[in-house]
C-alpha cells in the first residue's frame, strides 16, 4: 500500500516506464493505502485483459497460521 502511494517512486517508476516505450498503469492513491485494494485492483485488471483464471485455493476469512505451510 505506501510504497505504491509513494509519489516520488511512482514518477521514478512512470520515467523508466516511459523511456523503454512502455505504459505506466498504477491504481490512484486513494487506493494505495490498503493492500486489499491494491488486490482487488490487481484483479479488476487482470478480468479486464482476459486473464481470469480459478483460484488456486479456496478463499477464507480466517486462516489460521498453524495451518499455513512454511516454503
Amino acid at each position: 500500500g505506501g510504497v505504491a502511494a509513494n509519489l516520488h517512486i511512482r514518477e521514478a517508476l512512470q520515467a523508466m516506464v516511459e523511456e523503454q516505450g512502455g505504459r505506466f498503469v498504477v491504481p490512484p492513491v486513494a487506493l494505495c493505502t490498503d493492500n486489499a485494494a491494491m488486490i482487488a485492483w490487481a484483479g479488476m485488471e487482470r478480468l479486464l485483459a482476459g486473464a481470469a483464471s480459478e483460484p488456486l485455493v479456496e478463499p477464507r476469512a480466517r486462516w489460521p497460521l498453524t495451518e499455513v505451510e512454511a516454503l
